[in-house]
């Protein structure tokens, strides 16, 4: 993976992670660095028989962390098959669906979802954040992990390289399409040398 480069090919997010599958863990690290694992303080404590959906959960990077809470269901949900088969847990959920459409489950369903790395491939997230709060429990969570993507990722896969479909959506932006779709909100940024890189959302429903 790296960064910038002008007239390369752009795929859907379907096409271009299911490409990758392979070889995505080998990017977890990389990851991982940009949020360093404080959104896990905000997950629930104490809480028996929760239920919980990682929305784009691509290969199961977040399991280790939520793994832990031993919920009563964890559900996968990623676009992109190959990817979700990669999952490390065989008892989870997995259910391939598009983030953009409306939702396969019920209405009040989750006491927690999550979603990282996703939003800058969502155009529309106005109808994603309508559709999670649909199937979130009354005054549960949401919590979202954004990087401020100044550069583009190019992606590589054997002697192609490519950029995945993508969404330069503002923090204020974003902020604003939450408040609307009647959240509560709680951002905390994260910062490496002085600088902004990522933000944790914690959203309630309110």
């Amino acid at each position: 993976m790296s960064y910038n480069q002008k007239h390369i090919l752009i795929h859907d997010p379907e096409t271009g992670y299911n490409s990758i599958a392979d070889q995505y863990r080998s990017y977890h690290k990389h990851l991982d660095s940009f949020e360093k694992g404080v959104f896990v303080r905000f997950l629930p404590k104490d809480n028996k028989d929760l239920e919980i959906i990682d929305l784009g959960a691509g290969d199961g990077r977040l399991y280790k962390f939520l793994a832990p809470l031993k919920p009563s269901r964890y559900v996968a949900c990623d676009i992109a098959q190959q990817l979700l088969k990669k999952h490390p847990s065989t008892t989870v959920e997995k259910v391939v669906c598009d983030l953009e459409d409306t939702l396969p489950f019920d209405d009040n369903s989750f006491d927690v979802a999550t979603s990282f790395f996703v939003l800058e491939h969502i155009e529309d997230i106005d109808s994603m954040f309508w559709e999670v709060y649909r199937i979130l429990k009354t005054a549960w969570i949401l919590i979202i992990g954004h990087f401020i993507q100044r550069r583009e990722f190019v992606w590589k896969k054997d002697k192609d390289q490519f950029r995945i479909k993508f969404f330069n959506h503002r923090i204020q932006d974003i902020e604003k399409s939450l408040i609307k779709n009647f959240f509560d909100l709680h951002v905390v940024p994260i910062r490496e040398e002085g600088i902004t890189i990522w933000h944790i959302l914690v959203c309630r429903k309110a």
